[in-house]
């Protein structure tokens, strides 16, 4: 008898598609990783399916914020709008108000918007700046302007008839002192769910207002060309029609030069014997104008992965539409290539 092949849970898979941040909390990093394009998005989501993972659902998010970057939200919205599995956002709820129609209308029907205070002292002790839009303004301002923002666009977002999940990260000494506050006051907006990360002594005390699970804050797989991208599973793999990797290095041992500065790409490939090795360089056209990029994805169409340092929005787009991966990283080449091809121990990525 045949065994039953082991059972593959459906994958959550978050996008971070939003590049403009509009928050930082005291203790965060200063900087920020890369966001993906959205046809980068799209194109890992793609590939995954290829790779034979069931996608269970997807939600856009940071690592800035989908409502302030709504241009990037609303192309990938686009590029998903035939997608199956259920789409759903998280947020800040800056510039929320009236987006719960828009939303509906890309049949997404859920969003989680992270409230972690509603009191003026509180949020201004926990942020280290807000920006509603593109320029910080003054803290006290800003914690004013989140709360009140906060509260209409969960308001909209209901009264749309989207399901709003608030999300609550409880810090001891700081906010946990008022999260049976908090969900009272959601309950009051029509909110029904809410999620702790932390705060498992509370929770029980949530019930009569809404419906209150402890979750954990686990990182999100992460996505080809953004930091740790080389530690996934979910690697990019060579096909028939696509069976090279190109290179931006300047000495041919180590990934460490950006693309746009590259002259010469180097391309691997994989022997007879299945080892990759270079297989040849070619040269880049540095001045091709308006049509530098599209030149470039010409110049690699047989490729199915760019590796290097840094590479700006342009090329990537690009690149991405042509289905190659930019991974941007800086390690050495060795390695990198070995696994690409299935070989040797995954490393790290790196920004």
């Amino acid at each position: 008898m045949t065994p039953n092949p082991p059972h593959r849970h459906k994958l959550d898979l978050t996008l971070p598609i939003a590049p403009n941040a509009n928050h930082r909390k005291v203790g965060d990093e200063n900087t920020l990783p890369s966001a993906m394009l959205p046809v980068e998005a799209v194109n890992w989501l793609a590939a995954l399916r290829q790779g034979g993972r069931e996608i269970g659902s997807i939600d856009l998010c940071g690592p800035g914020d989908v409502l302030t970057s709504w241009d990037a939200t609303k192309a990938c919205l686009d590029l998903l709008a035939e997608e199956s599995a259920p789409v759903s956002l998280t947020c800040l709820g800056f510039s929320g108000v009236e987006c719960g129609v828009k939303l509906l209308q890309y049949d997404v029907r859920k969003i989680t918007v992270l409230v972690d205070t509603i009191n003026h002292a509180t949020a201004m002790g926990m942020y280290q700046w807000l920006r509603p839009g593109k320029k910080n303004i003054p803290l006290a301002q800003g914690a004013e302007l989140l709360i009140a923002e906060q509260e209409e666009t969960i308001k909209n977002m209901v009264e749309s008839g989207l399901e709003v999940v608030v999300r609550t990260e409880v810090i001891a000494g700081v906010n946990d002192g008022e999260i049976v506050e908090i969900a009272e006051k959601m309950a009051s907006f029509g909110v029904k769910n809410m999620e702790l990360i932390g705060g498992e002594q509370v929770a029980s005390e949530l019930k009569p207002y809404l419906n209150a699970k402890v979750i954990t804050a686990e990182a999100p797989m992460p996505p080809p060309g953004t930091p740790d991208a080389c530690s996934s599973e979910d690697m990019p793999k060579p096909s028939t029609e696509h069976p090279y990797v190109a290179v931006a290095s300047s000495d041919g041992m180590d990934v460490n030069i950006h693309l746009g500065q590259a002259e010469k790409l180097l391309i691997y490939g994989a022997r007879e014997d299945g080892l990759p090795c270079l297989i040849e360089t070619r040269d880049v056209l540095r001045d091709g104008g308006e049509n530098r990029w599209q030149d470039l994805a010409n110049l690699l169409s047989d490729c199915f992965v760019m590796l290097a340092s840094h590479a700006g929005k342009a090329p990537r787009e690009q690149l991405a539409t042509a289905g190659i991966k930019v991974i941007l990283v800086e390690d050495q080449i060795e390695g990198l290539v070995d696994v690409l091809f299935g070989g040797g121990k995954k490393k790290k990525c790196k920004t």
